[in-house]
């Protein structure tokens, strides 16, 4: 079994099956999330990890800064939560229908 991933603001709790992305834990649940290329290079999935631990796996340096990584900022596309983990979206001023180029 993997790990638990609470979204805040929302409040919501899912569990991640164990290697797998916070992304892709969440559109298999059918939850949105933000995001776009799904390879860890635009960082529109770019969030806040406020407690817990994860892999930053192949997040590409252009799309987190190592400040950002050091500052607590994850790629939801590449995360892999390595315990239970509370995350935060990062609001935007347009709607949560996100890019999808899938």
């Amino acid at each position: 079994m993997g790990f638990s991933i609470t979204l805040q603001p929302d409040n919501l709790t899912f569990i991640a099956e164990t290697g797998e992305t916070i992304l892709e834990t969440a559109r298999r649940l059918g939850h949105k999330l933000p995001h776009g290329c799904c390879d860890g290079c635009c960082g529109l999935c770019k969030g806040n990890l406020l407690q817990g631990t994860v892999d930053h796996g192949k997040s590409s340096e252009i799309a987190l800064y190592a400040e950002e990584r050091d500052a607590g900022k994850l790629l939801f596309c590449c995360a892999i939560p390595t315990s239970d983990v509370v995350i935060e979206r990062l609001e935007t001023g347009s709607s949560w229908d996100m890019l999808d180029y899938e």
